[in-house]
């Protein structure tokens, strides 16, 4: 049975993990006695070293090294014959090939079961890769390892280890793959992983988390069908149903501001997220949808960066739709400064706004085009630079700089400002409209078409 976590109490928990790593186990068999041991034959340290090359199932002429301060070779009853089993206690050491399992003890059957008791360490220092666990068992014929006790994994890239635990790790030698069986937790610096099960593979160091992996960090939330991480660069693919949720704050908390912080969850899906969880950034494609409770945002391919995404980025068409602000954008570029809540947009950007846009009949207030336009949200701003064209109800106004503040219903017009009324078109130094004047600066020059 796989298991399910609640969508709604992962919204809640949006913060690092920060985790005791409690670790878990699989499991283990097979080994050949040792034609060579007396019974109950105790060597001395300097000839406790023994290495064999024999074939397995999988493979021809596999160098196995086995180590300890005793060995010890002993008759017992096996399948209803007598038949001997080897023991290695104290510091015993089996190496498969580039893998190194060291234990207290390891008893081998005569069917090439290896038994490990006590605290393992599995070691293949050439992948950075380190098992942990309480006990489990070898099988040399069929190159694999299972620790079920409390196992745990522990990968080191460079400079930056990741933790992985599991209730039950097999390592297939052969195939050189590593499966984490049963509710699979990984650990990065201030991030966490769940799963129901993983595949680490070593030539490509990639894990692939399935059955809907989930991604907790700071202020973010990932999920999909399945999850592929590839440890080296700390980076997450997803093409199967991909959906990110981050924290927004619909007003920042200051000392000189009474508001209060209001979360507010972005929803975001595509058909393509890729994430790189130690630069923080990452990329969404195909059919972007962002949406919130106040905002959607449309378009074919964005920027995430900045922990718990405090931007987003597009180089693309991109629409906004706020039902807060009651307006809706469209640009060939865009900025979306979360953190603190402001907004670039240049490449043709078209902000419109209504009344009430959650109308099915809306009505436009007013309607603004320019080269750039940036929106201060904290302050109701609203700033347009280069070939400005800004309408509301029977005017028209024209210039190179405009600053809009919405919270006070006043534009200011610099640049060549031309005002234009019916027939009528003003041209002065400075324009500023207000919701029941306009004041004209200087130079003025009024023309009647």
């Amino acid at each position: 049975m796989k298991q399910t976590i609640s969508f709604f109490s992962l919204i809640l928990i949006l913060i690092t993990n920060q985790c005791n790593y409690q670790k878990k186990s699989p499991i283990i068999s097979n080994f050949e006695p040792y034609s060579s041991l007396g019974e109950e034959m105790i060597f001395p340290e300097q000839g406790n070293l023994i290495k064999k090359i024999e074939n397995t199932k999988k493979r021809k002429n596999i160098v196995t090294y086995y180590y300890a301060n005793e060995l010890i070779r002993k008759k017992i009853l096996w399948k209803g014959k007598e038949d001997y089993q080897t023991i290695l206690r104290g510091d015993a050491i089996i190496i498969h090939e580039k893998t190194k399992i060291q234990a207290p003890e390891i008893i081998l059957d005569p069917d090439n079961n290896g038994i490990i008791n006590g605290k393992i360490l599995i070691s293949e220092s050439e992948q950075g890769i380190y098992f942990y666990a309480d006990g489990g068992e070898y099988n040399r014929s069929e190159e694999y390892i299972k620790i079920k006790n409390n196992p745990y994994m522990r990968i080191k890239n460079n400079q930056d280890t990741i933790l992985i635990e599991t209730r039950e790790i097999v390592r297939n030698i052969a195939e050189k793959n590593i499966v984490f069986v049963d509710y699979v937790k990984m650990h990065g610096d201030d991030w966490v992983m769940f799963s129901d099960e993983s595949i680490y593979y070593d030539d490509t160091k990639k894990f692939i988390l399935k059955y809907h992996p989930v991604l907790l960090g700071k202020d973010l939330y990932l999920t999909a069908q399945t999850f592929v991480y590839k440890s080296d660069e700390q980076k997450i693919m997803i093409d199967q149903n991909p959906v990110i949720l981050t924290n927004l704050n619909a007003t920042k908390q200051n000392e000189d501001s009474n508001k209060k912080n209001e979360t507010e969850i972005m929803h975001i899906s595509s058909d393509l997220i890729e994430y790189n969880l130690k630069e923080r950034s990452g990329i969404v494609k195909g059919n972007v949808l962002m949406q919130s409770k106040t905002k959607t945002i449309q378009g074919e391919e964005f920027l995430l960066k900045g922990k718990g995404i405090e931007k987003i980025v597009s180089e693309k068409n991109v629409t906004i739709v706020d039902k807060k602000e009651n307006f809706f954008l469209k640009s060939n570029y865009m900025e979306y400064d979360l953190k603190n809540r402001k907004l670039y947009l240049k490449n043709q950007p078209h902000l419109i706004t209504y009344d009430d846009i959650t109308k099915e009949n809306k009505t436009i207030k007013q309607e603004l085009k320019a080269a750039i336009i940036e929106r201060n949200f904290e302050k109701e701003i609203t700033t347009a630079k280069g070939n400005i064209y800004f309408k509301r109800g029977n005017e028209i106004a024209n210039s190179e700089y405009a600053i809009i503040d919405e919270k006070n219903e006043t534009m200011k017009l610099i640049g060549n400002p031309i005002l234009k009324r019916g027939d009528t078109e003003i041209h002065c130094k400075e324009i500023n409209v207000y919701k029941d004047k306009i004041e004209l600066q200087r130079e003025l020059e009024a023309k009647i078409y």
